[in-house]
């Protein structure tokens, strides 16, 4: 499955995206699990005391998934990963 990350989190993983062994069944927290295992620098990026940082933003299929099963959500067939850091600009 590949997973979409944007801004400060690119640089960190390579490029704008990164396939992992994830796929229908499994759970966003596999697909993090893995992450940050193939790319630790991300974990001072994502985590906070553990858990995934609030200001992190984790979509799946276009829904946030602090509001759709959280971590432990499902991967369907198809699915759609993206990862927000926090981002600020603008004029």
């Amino acid at each position: 499955m590949k997973v979409k990350l944007y801004a400060t989190l690119r640089p960190l993983v390579g490029g704008p995206s990164v396939t992992v062994d994830a796929g229908p069944g499994d759970t966003v927290r596999q697909v993090i699990d893995e992450l940050l295992a193939r790319y630790p620098q991300l974990r001072d990026e994502l985590m906070q005391d553990g858990e995934i940082s609030p200001r992190i933003h984790i979509f799946l299929n276009g829904r946030e998934v602090r509001y759709s099963g959280g971590l432990d959500v499902t991967i369907p067939e198809g699915a759609d990963l993206r990862i927000f850091p926090p981002v600020g600009g603008g004029a």
